[in-house]
């Protein structure tokens, strides 16, 4: 009884092995082949035929690079049912057909891909010159505020020394209002100087004035006096 227990203990896991094995292989069997997508050749133009042999009706002609999605393959291999993009199926040949997209469609998408590269580098140059010019200005301004830093720190340290030495303060204060009135009793001077030359100029134009002026009454008489003397001089001769 123990033995026939023990072996039945051996065996339940060798059936539930072979259950799920059958299980699976099932599931496989019943379930549908996923689609896979295919491509007509480069260069060709393709029938596409009611039925797995060139005996049946063609349907259309296909051009190459279209792109469909394999739902059967013939006994023999020689042909694929395939469906279009706009639900209409039928049979193709196996040898004109391929797994990649046409060369000519690869090129358009390279080159529609190069063209976005390129574009994307353009604009990485455009923003990586607007980040240089704003760099620069940047280190400018920078420069700027490190002169003006260096200048506040220069007069905050002379505020510090000076509110560190209020006797100093005191006397330089005082040395600013001396300072300031001997600039005040300059100036006063110098107007005093000005005006005092301004009236000097205004006697020596009075003085020359007069002095042309007698001069002018002289030498009138003078002249005058002359005329006189030689017509009296040419009376006497008449005589």
């Amino acid at each position: 009884m123990i033995k026939n227990k023990v072996l039945n203990k051996k065996k339940l896991p060798l059936y539930s092995l072979l259950i799920s094995v059958i299980i699976v292989i099932l599931a496989t069997i019943s379930a549908p082949a996923q689609a896979k997508t295919a491509y007509i050749s480069d260069d060709i133009r393709v029938a596409m035929r009611s039925g797995a042999s060139n005996g049946h009706r063609i349907i259309k002609f296909l051009n190459s690079g279209v792109a469909f999605k394999v739902l059967d393959t013939s006994d023999d291999e020689k042909y694929v049912e395939i469906e279009l993009s706009d639900g209409k199926t039928g049979w193709v040949a196996t040898e004109n057909i391929m797994d990649v997209p046409s060369a000519r469609d690869r090129l358009l998408v390279a080159n529609n891909k190069l063209s976005k590269v390129r574009q994307k580098n353009k604009d990485l140059e455009n923003t990586i010159a607007k980040l240089i010019a704003e760099t620069k200005e940047l280190k400018s301004e920078k420069k700027v505020l490190q002169d003006e830093r260096a200048d506040l720190s220069n007069s905050l340290d002379d505020l510090k020394i000076t509110a560190a030495n209020p006797l100093a303060l005191s006397k330089k204060n005082r040395q600013l209002k001396k300072e300031l009135s001997i600039a005040e009793a300059t100036v006063t001077k110098l107007d005093r100087d000005n005006k005092q030359l301004r009236s000097n100029a205004a006697q020596d134009w009075f003085l020359i004035g007069g002095g042309v002026s007698m001069g002018s009454l002289i030498i009138g008489l003078i002249l005058t006096r002359i005329n006189w003397t030689r017509k009296r001089e040419s009376w006497g001769d008449s005589y």
